[in-house]
């Protein structure tokens, strides 16, 4: 049975890595998500982070539960879009507190536009 968890080393925490992903990367946006990328063109596997602000969610606890619906999105669907070797940031603009469903449709669509985008 495949595991499709997200270990540590794909974890994107670096200060450092995540202003180049935003200075040198591609944006890609849905109605309620952005993606920053970029690609690194090496051995390596996927980098991610998760981001929600802070000026359109006060509370932490609705912060981290969209963060949460991302993570899980982003999880059951990475094995199906291919998604390697690049570094990525989700970014979550929407006033509303969604539900996972609007997230992860969401998430599969800008998979879906990243796949594309690699392929060409």
């Amino acid at each position: 049975m495949k595991t499709y968890s997200i270990s540590k080393k794909n974890i994107l925490k670096s200060s450092k890595l995540l202003d180049k992903v935003f200075t040198c990367g591609k944006k890609i946006s849905s109605s309620t998500c952005s993606l920053y990328y970029l690609n690194t063109k090496s051995e390596e596997d996927f980098r991610v982070a998760f981001s929600v602000g802070k000026k359109t969610h006060n509370l932490a606890v609705n912060r981290n539960k969209i963060k949460r619906f991302m993570r899980e999105a982003f999880r059951l669907n990475r094995e199906k879009y291919g998604v390697s070797s690049c570094d990525m940031v989700f970014v979550f603009f929407d006033k509303d507190i969604p539900t996972y469903e609007k997230v992860e449709n969401s998430i599969k669509s800008l998979l879906l536009s990243l796949s594309k985008t690699f392929e060409s």
